[in-house]
């Protein structure tokens, strides 16, 4: 057997930690949540019916599709109140944005978590 020179034991160090965070970032990226949540929230739950939503509470739902019910309940008020503004929901208007706000905060978040646990449960539907 050929003694390993310092040069070709860094060179052997620097591949480990090369592969290494290479595995690391393809195992982060396997198990994100992001890649675990191809959920389709725009089907029918036992909450609400998407093609049944008129008005802001249709706007609002199809504006905040793509959050999990996590990130619905995480986001800040202040965050809700300029991505309303983005849907033209001002707080001039009080009746309209509160009406607005509880929709988004109940029956949208309450809508997320029920496909998110039918999801996974529907592999044990007979």
């Amino acid at each position: 057997m050929i003694p390993l020179t310092k040069k070709s034991r860094q060179a052997i160090k620097k591949a480990i930690l090369i592969l290494t965070l290479i595995g690391g970032f393809y195992l982060h990226n396997g198990f994100s949540q992001e890649k675990k949540s191809r959920i389709d929230y725009s089907i029918k739950s036992n909450i609400l019916n998407p093609d049944t939503l008129k008005g802001d509470q249709k706007v609002i739902f199809w504006h905040f599709v793509k959050l999990t019910h996590e990130q619905a309940e995480e986001m800040k008020p202040l965050e809700i109140k300029a991505e309303f503004a983005k849907l033209g929901i001002l707080t001039t208007d009080k009746s309209r944005f509160q009406e607005a706000f509880l929709f988004f905060r109940s029956d949208n978040t309450a809508h997320k978590k029920s496909c998110e646990q039918w999801e996974f449960f529907k592999d044990l539907s007979p």
